[in-house]
């Protein structure tokens, strides 16, 4: 894709305008690390820049769906894949939503007619199977550690670093309430129903690890390089646990949060949900509230 645009005199006042309304926007922002937020603010200036070339748009608050649209539009014909559209896409909301008062609300990706990502029906989820397998092996081999992080994981849909960054009092509220609190990627809050046996769990783990610490890092421990550990961990033992006649990619970690996500779907479904209302849920549990991403973790 052009990276750079042939400016007016003009058009580069209006862009430059533009760029100083996105730089303060970035200026408040503290979601994501040091690296997503300069990804983040470096594609939102590379739009007004668009912007300013096709439109002489003044004020980011005020971009619409005929913008956008114009923009993707511009995109393929540059021969970018949909997958990196839908990216570019999500980076222009996340800008947008931070703006104070917009003028429009920017549609959904389904209201662009956008082809869909061809790696939604990737099978990714652990079955059953693996799963117990996975739990045996590692409390043969003494991975207590490893065990509880898993059973959290594929009960309560938490992503590994969600798992570790739980510490004792977070653990006694939801044994009190019944709900887990979780803050995941981007700051955002959500709350998950706790399973029996993720309580079960909680209850034994707060006995042994004092008030204000973590309850699967230690104090002299580094948070990134446990799940280092536990990523080695399954990468040398995934052959003890796989299941050997299933088409699936490499099973990760992260493949139980696509458990969960899958079995709460067909849970919501048997109650009676509609197949967007129970996709709608989950999302909510997931903690991300978009479909196209929750199609990918239900590989449909």
């Amino acid at each position: 894709m052009k990276r750079t645009y042939d400016l007016t005199e003009k058009e580069q006042k209006i862009f430059e305008n533009l760029e100083r309304q996105v730089e303060k926007i970035y200026k408040h922002n503290r979601q994501g690390s040091y690296h997503t937020r300069n990804k983040y603010e470096a594609e939102s200036k590379l739009f007004c820049k668009f912007l300013s070339k096709e439109f002489k748009l003044q004020a980011f608050k005020n971009i619409g769906d005929k913008h956008v649209l114009a923009y993707i539009r511009f995109m393929q014909t540059s021969d970018l894949s949909p997958s990196t559209i839908k990216d570019r896409l999500s980076i222009i909301r996340f800008t947008h939503d931070k703006v104070d008062q917009p003028k429009h609300r920017i549609s959904s990706n389904s209201a662009f007619d956008l082809e869909k990502r061809t790696f939604g029906g990737v099978a990714r989820a652990w079955s059953n199977n693996e799963y117990e397998r996975f739990c045996a092996l590692a409390i043969e081999r003494g991975n207590d550690r490893i065990t509880s992080i898993a059973i959290l994981a594929k009960n309560e849909g938490l992503r590994i670093h969600e798992t570790l960054k739980i510490d004792r009092s977070q653990a006694e509220k939801a044994l009190q309430t019944n709900i887990l609190t979780i803050k995941g990627k981007g700051g955002k809050i959500r709350d998950v129903p706790l399973s029996s046996e993720s309580r079960r769990l909680l209850t034994d783990c707060i006995k042994e690890v004092d008030r204000g610490q973590k309850l699967f890092v230690e104090r002299d421990e580094k948070t990134h390089l446990v799940i280092k550990q536990m990523q080695n961990w399954i990468n040398r033992n995934r052959d003890q646990f796989k299941d050997q006649d299933l088409d699936k990619v490499n099973i990760t970690f992260h493949g139980l949060r696509h458990a969960y996500a899958q079995a709460m779907y067909e849970a919501l479904k048997d109650q009676g949900k509609s197949d967007i209302k129970a996709r709608e849920e989950v999302s909510k549990l997931l903690g991300h509230e978009r479909d196209d991403v929750t199609r990918i973790y239900l590989a449909r």
